[in-house]
């Protein structure tokens, strides 16, 4: 018999997929191992599930695989730090004496390719995500267990300090590759120019002022902005603009780019970092974003003219400005749009790739409203001809702001439109009839706007194909709204054919539906048990689809299931929610870089890692309209920061 593995890195982490040609009755589990390819060490990786249910928590470095093997046939390892260069070996377990278990040893895989974990995609690209605080367990184990409002309210103070152990795991490589970009650009004597949609992170602030006479902001109209940042930008000599498209001092229409241009001493532009991550303490540190670094000069020449054409526009959005903003500008396989367009121009290339996609969707959105790609990704997910997952992230505020309600709500593959609208709030404690002994406590949803902890997803990101050549990722600072096309500053790049950067973000966006989706399926009476069963993940168990996208063979097409939503048997379980904080440091500065016949069986869905939370479903009545949630009559303290 042969267990055929894969693994796909980023910058954070390394999932890994195995599948046996035949499988063995007498297996309960695998166990995972990890070679260093550069020193020749092998360790075992952890599980956080204990060995049986009904278990207490394990500790936090978690229990070996060869004591609790993992019962499922994906994993991500996030222990692995950037320029580490790592194989993978499986064996699967059988039960042994005294609850024990034994390898068996007719089983073990080959070692997998060596994979590097790096944010370095090749072809001039790189990619980088924080983590934020929707990983709730990991803030529940910096606070040591105390989820009081006041100890959270202290976590959040303290997450603005630059010391901070939790705000440096957090933010993780988002924030470390956002300072090595102006450090860098800092020694070469370069010139930037930046547009902002808001910032207050003092971090950040401080690692501009270097710059003086060589650095160039333009401070957007978000609400989060301190009232004193321009003032230490202007003391430092850089030039400040500012921009309010709203003519009002409102947050909306938006000014709501976060790009970066480095310009040599001349004046070229040589690189661009982009990405949704706003500068301000909770982009990084609470909410969950991307950082995109783009070197070529001439992507970045269309970012710095378009910085001067917004200067130039002052407070408004001429025709003259729309008319260029719907051109793109294209260079080998990375084209870039500006908005606001005429008639939705970026979107036309979006939608042109969703419709063509031939093995794989997968999507984080920010408020997308009744956006034409969220509806164009919830058809390919209920014609089921490829394997779609998403996560559509909501949050609703009041009119001064306070933040009255934060959800989340999923899309797979199979499930009928309408089903999009269960909601799963996160994270929202679960029953005790269905929480699992083995999870670490949480906060409520209540005490997340208590303390200011926006847990929200804020990556926007689509990622096509990821394993074909002819993969594509859609991202930027755009919300994929119509009301951001009609009406904000924004970009929007699409990059075609870079598998490895495909793959990056397709981690990314994995381990966020894993964790929504697991918080779906407790919250709709799931039990937690399930994990313990290898049934699934076996021909005809219903995991094949997601199975098969991962190892790179066909995904036949399934049966539309007439019910779907969040609440539906899990998948995986034990990965983003559960990344432990005493395994990873800050990042260096510097970084390194189809088998089997197609399957046919009714397929049920999935949901993922094991974190304890309850999730609250609200059907919507209109399969087009937006889960926008009505205000709670309790107002929250926290104020609202895209």
């Amino acid at each position: 018999m042969t267990i055929n593995v894969k693994a796909y890195a980023n910058a954070d982490d390394i999932l890994i997929a195995w599948q046996p040609d035949t499988w063995s009755n007498d297996w309960v589990g695998f166990q995972l191992e990890r070679r260093n390819n550069i020193t020749q060490q092998t360790i075992v990786l952890s599980n956080r599930i204990p060995p049986k249910p009904g278990e207490k928590p394990v500790a936090d470095a978690g229990i070996s695989s060869t004591q609790s093997p993992f019962r499922r046939c994906i994993w991500t390892d996030h222990s692995v730090v950037d320029t580490d260069n790592v194989s993978y070996r499986v064996t699967a377990m059988k039960s042994g004496a005294n609850g024990t278990f034994t390898p068996d040893a007719a089983s073990v895989s080959a070692w997998t390719t060596p994979t590097v974990a790096s944010g370095d995609a090749g072809g001039g690209l790189s990619a980088y995500f924080n983590r934020g605080t929707l990983m709730s367990q990991i803030v529940s184990r910096f606070v040591q267990g105390d989820t009081s409002d006041d100890s959270l309210r202290n976590f959040v103070k303290g997450l603005s300090d630059p010391a901070n152990q939790a705000r440096r795991y957090l933010s993780g490589d988002a924030l470390h590759e956002v300072l090595a970009f102006l450090h860098d650009a800092d020694l070469r004597g370069s010139q930037i120019h930046a547009a902002i949609y808001e910032m207050n992170d003092e971090e950040l602030v401080g690692a501009l002022k270097p710059f003086g006479s060589r650095g160039n902001v333009l401070l957007g109209n978000g609400s989060a902005t301190k009232p004193n940042i321009a003032g230490e930008l202007s003391g430092a000599g850089l030039t400040v603009k500012h921009r309010d498209l709203s003519n009002a001092g409102r947050s909306s229409p938006s000014v709501h780019n976060k790009f970066v241009v480095e310009s040599d001493a001349h004046g070229n532009a040589i690189r661009v970092l982009t990405g949704s991550t706003n500068w301000t303490t909770t982009g990084l540190c609470t909410q969950l974003n991307n950082v995109l670094i783009i070197e070529n000069a001439m992507i970045a020449k269309r970012y710095l003219d378009q910085w001067g054409k917004l200067v130039a526009a002052g407070n408004a959005m001429p025709p003259a400005l729309k008319a260029s903003n719907s051109s793109p500008t294209s260079d080998s396989n990375i084209s870039v749009y500006f908005a606001a367009t005429n008639g939705e121009a970026e979107f036309k290339p979006v939608l042109d790739l969703i419709k063509n996609a031939k093995d794989g969707a997968l999507f984080l959105m920010f408020m997308p409203g009744q956006s034409p790609l969220l509806d164009a990704l919830l058809v390919r997910a209920q014609q089921n001809d490829i394997y779609v997952r998403g996560v559509v992230s909501t949050m609703m505020a009041s009119k001064n702001g306070d933040i009255v309600s934060v959800g989340g709500e999923v899309v797979k593959s199979g499930a009928p439109k309408q089903s999009f609208h269960d909601d799963v709030q996160l994270p929202h404690g679960v029953s005790a009839t269905n929480e699992p002994s083995w999870a670490d406590v949480e906060f409520s949803v209540q005490q997340i706007r208590n303390a200011g902890m926006i847990a929200i997803v804020h990556s926007k990101t689509i990622v096509i194909d990821p394993f074909s050549d002819n993969c594509a990722v859609i991202t930027g600072s755009h919300n994929f709204s119509v009301a951001a096309s009609e009406k904000n500053d924004e970009n929007l790049v699409i990059i075609r054919g870079n598998k490895q950067l495909a793959q990056a973000y397709a981690l990314h966006i994995n381990g966020v539906y894993d964790h929504y989706s697991w918080r779906g399926y407790l919250g709709s009476g799931g039990n937690p048990d399930q994990i313990y069963s290898l049934d699934g993940w076996k021909p005809g168990g219903g995991k094949e689809q997601e199975l098969d996208f991962w190892m790179e063979e066909p995904v036949p097409p399934r049966p539309t299931r007439s019910g779907g939503g969040a609440a539906q048997q899990p998948s995986t379980a034990g990965g983003a929610s559960t990344k432990t904080a005493v395994k990873k440091a800050p990042k260096k500065a510097t970084k390194k870089s189809a088998k089997k016949a197609a399957k046919t069986s009714a397929k049920k869905a999935k949901a993922s890692k094991p974190a304890k939370a309850k999730a609250s479903k609200t059907k919507a009545k209109n399969a087009k309209a937006r889960t926008t949630k009505k205000a709670k009559p309790k107002k929250a303290k926290a104020k609202a920061k895209k």
